[in-house]
């Protein structure tokens, strides 16, 4: 029968002809024909001969280890995807196989996935020995390589021709991750430390790593890396009154800030897939407008963080922005959630997350750190599958003339 798995509500397991249903559905995912080359004409006797024929010899063979992820929907177990070992290559000192992953939308945004594959690399380092495993994307699939980082592998090399979308070829990424690595990480983990919040490391071997974030442009509006030569305009925004105010920015910011931000606590974030910030700047001129992000503490959700300098208020940059940011949140990374938080009475920003949908939730008194003072905080919620417009109408005041 082969092994269970099993961490919370998600086990790993063999599949079966009673799972022809799932294994088509996983075949069939936009997601997964787009950036696996999955069989998008995958029907039931196609899905339950591969369960029956080379799944079943993967096995028998012990080349390729093909699992099905199961998870509790609504109180009843489902398979919400598959991951594999495949070319598995067992040594007498070791060994190698190559990781891979595809998710049911039901099992995106849940932490399926990273368990599934926490459970996948135990087995494979514990149970088979092996030494090394890889993991196999194509660039710009930021979604499979920030699950690659929050389970612990690290960026190796990036490889022309690798990859391929769309049933195009495209350059690839190529992680891996060693069975000492791997055993660092249970040490974390077996002491609290939070392993989302643990910084991935700059290189591998002499290979260095360089990151890779997301161009998105919509109208004006370009969402970037931020870089040095934003620095001076950072300075300005977050030095601003509005800024210093309502934001945790460091009073009197300055130039050595501003480089710190940028070139050590953003890049941290990126790495390490706990914050995710993006420059905002005019498509036209790239003059840097502010700054928006994803503070990622939970599996499948975020919390949005925006700070935007006098200049760029008014005209309508932050909501496209953010628009942005939530697309890609929900389109690119699959989370099913984004919060906003917003210090009372800071009416700019709570109406900013009501014109983008989001709902407001409540108001917690005292729990917001207001430089060392319990403020009130507001609490809204955008789910993915909410419109991206206003649902109730404006309760709080009207904005004043300009």
């Amino acid at each position: 029968m082969g092994p269970v798995l099993r961490e919370g509500s998600t086990a790993v397991r063999r599949f079966t002809a009673a799972d022809a249903a799932s294994f088509a559905a996983i075949h069939r995912d936009g997601l997964n024909i787009k950036w696996a080359g999955s069989d998008a004409n995958m029907d039931l006797v196609k899905a339950a001969q591969l369960i029956e024929g080379p799944v079943a010899d993967g096995w028998k063979t012990g080349l390729s280890l093909r699992f099905a992820v199961v998870d509790e929907l609504d109180d009843v177990e489902q398979v919400v995807g598959t991951i594999s070992l495949a070319d598995v290559n067992r040594t007498a000192d070791g060994g190698t196989a190559s990781v891979g992953v595809k998710m049911l939308p039901a099992g995106r945004g849940r932490g399926s996935a990273s368990r599934a594959i926490k459970l996948l690399c135990a087995y494979a380092f514990k149970q088979l020995g092996l030494e090394v495993l890889h993991w196999r994307t194509t660039v710009g699939n930021t979604a499979s390589k920030m699950l690659a980082e929050r389970c612990g592998f690290v960026l190796a090399a990036q490889v022309p021709g690798f990859g391929h979308v769309d049933g195009h070829i495209a350059d690839g990424w190529l992680f891996a991750q060693t069975r000492p690595q791997w055993s660092r990480t249970q040490d974390r983990d077996k002491f609290g430390e939070a392993q989302h919040s643990a910084r991935v490391p700059t290189s591998m071997g002499d290979l260095p790593i360089e990151l890779s974030v997301p161009r998105l442009e919509q109208d004006n509006v370009v969402l970037r890396a931020l870089h040095r030569g934003d620095a001076e305009k950072l300075v300005i925004n977050c030095a601003d009154a509005q800024a210093v105010r309502w934001t945790t920015v460091p009073l009197n910011y300055t130039a050595e800030h501003a480089e710190y931000f940028i070139n050590t606590v953003v890049v941290d974030g990126w790495r390490s897939g706990a914050t995710l910030t993006f420059a905002v700047a005019e498509r036209a001129s790239d003059r840097l407008l502010g700054t928006v992000d994803l503070q990622c503490k939970n599996p499948g959700s975020a919390a949005v963080g925006i700070n935007f300098g006098p200049d760029a208020r008014g005209t309508g940059s932050a909501e496209i922005a953010v628009r942005m940011l939530a697309a890609y949140a929900f389109d690119q990374l699959n989370f099913s959630y984004l919060h906003w938080s917003a210090m009372v009475p800071n009416w700019a920003s709570r109406k900013l997350a009501w014109k983008l949908g989001f709902t407001l939730e409540g108001q917690i008194r005292g729990e917001y750190n207001d430089r060392g003072t319990p403020a009130d905080h507001w609490v809204l919620t955008l789910a993915s599958t909410d419109l991206r417009t206003p649902q109730v109408p404006w309760s709080g005041p009207a904005a004043p003339a300009r």
